[in-house]
């Protein structure tokens, strides 16, 4: 709200300044240019700089993702081989001792 009242207010400065001296002076144009120019070239830096913060949050998500499915892919084959681990000491269980159940 604030950089879009600058502009404004001064622009009825001038208007002002204009109705009572006559036409604005050289010097007062390129102020007030200059202070609009200001607030644009503000406003890209502020959009500049969430562009770059918003490309490394995406890189680190993607990184984040990258790592869960390996997560996933490893605890999948831990499952896998612990599971082939259990059902071969049940059958050995088994086989030592035949008539016992588990």
């Amino acid at each position: 709200m604030k950089n879009t009242l600058k502009p404004g207010v001064l622009g009825v400065v001038v208007l002002l300044a204009a109705g009572c001296a006559g036409t604005p002076t050289t010097g007062e144009k390129m102020l007030s240019r200059s202070e609009a120019a200001q607030d644009i070239g503000k406003q890209w830096n502020q959009g500049n700089e969430l562009v770059l913060k918003g490309e490394k949050l995406q890189a680190k998500g993607e990184r984040q993702v990258e790592d869960g499915k390996d997560n996933i892919k490893d605890g999948q084959s831990m499952v896998k081989k612990g599971q082939r681990l259990m059902e071969k000491s049940e059958a050995r269980y088994r086989k030592n001792f035949p008539g016992e159940t588990l």
